[in-house]
């Protein structure tokens, strides 16, 4: 039978020594506090010196590219000057700039994005008129009207008049009478259209057309054929004619205006 060990009196017991701790298992212990203090100093520095570092890529210059009137050029230059004043190439409002672009009534479409170092770049669409409408808006080639008189040279554009809320229905005569009157070369320069839709036509001659909503392109076909074979090479000059007579026509001679 084993004995069990018996310590000397007066002597102490020494604590066992806990196991050392290897040194990969402290670093890696060591690593994620290490990282966490790394990120801290970034930030840190971040705060400290980004405003700084920001500041030395201004926003210098706005290109716009699809806009070749100088004045729709300006008008949007100046209408996005104060977005971008005092910002730099990563705080530029973006999306504020798309949205004050897009407000500018002669804008179809645009894309707006940054170009390194300093710049936004701006590429825009525009509306295109085909008609002054009532002396106050532009129609463009999609039939909405837009205000713009300014930002266009109005030269060789139709002058359209008529009741306000006919818009639609006076484009339709205009669109129809134009491509039946450029089958003898003739264009429209002005049209003022009444309550009745009864137009009075100016044309690029200086000839004037009357005719009503009456089977107007009827008349107006009769008109073309009667114009292409006698009135065009008449030298008395035909200066006014009026297409309201269901089978035939008046016309009016230059001869005859300067006799009245």
């Amino acid at each position: 039978m084993a004995k069990a060990a018996v310590t000397p009196r007066g002597a102490r017991r020494k604590p066992a020594k806990p196991a050392a701790v290897p040194l990969r298992d402290r670093l890696a212990a060591a690593v994620p506090w290490m990282l966490v203090g790394t990120v801290a100093m970034v930030l840190l520095v971040a705060v400290i010196y980004l405003p700084a570092l920001l500041d030395g890529y201004p926003i210098r210059k706005v290109g716009v590219d699809g806009v070749t009137d100088v004045r729709r050029q300006q008008q949007i230059q100046t209408a996005l000057a104060a977005l971008v004043r005092d910002e730099n190439y990563f705080s530029v409002p973006l999306e504020d700039i798309y949205q004050q672009a897009q407000g500018l009534s002669w804008v179809e479409g645009v894309s707006v994005r940054r170009q390194w170092p300093d710049t936004v770049v701006l590429t825009v669409s525009e509306r295109r008129p085909v008609a002054v409408w009532n002396e106050t808006v532009l129609i463009s080639d999609s039939g909405e009207p837009f205000k713009a008189l300014k930002q266009y040279d109005l030269t060789g554009l139709p002058h359209l008049n008529g009741p306000q809320q006919r818009l639609e229905e006076v484009m339709g005569f205009y669109h129809s009478m134009g491509k039946m009157l450029a089958g003898v070369d003739l264009g429209i320069r002005s049209m003022d259209v009444n309550a009745r839709l009864t137009a009075r036509l100016t044309l690029d001659n200086d000839m004037q057309l009357v005719v009503d909503r009456e089977h107007y392109t009827t008349k107006l076909r009769r008109f073309v054929r009667l114009y292409r074979g006698v009135l065009s090479t008449d030298s008395r000059q035909v200066t006014r004619v009026d297409l309201r007579y269901a089978d035939g026509m008046a016309v009016t001679w230059g001869e005859q205006q300067e006799k009245g």
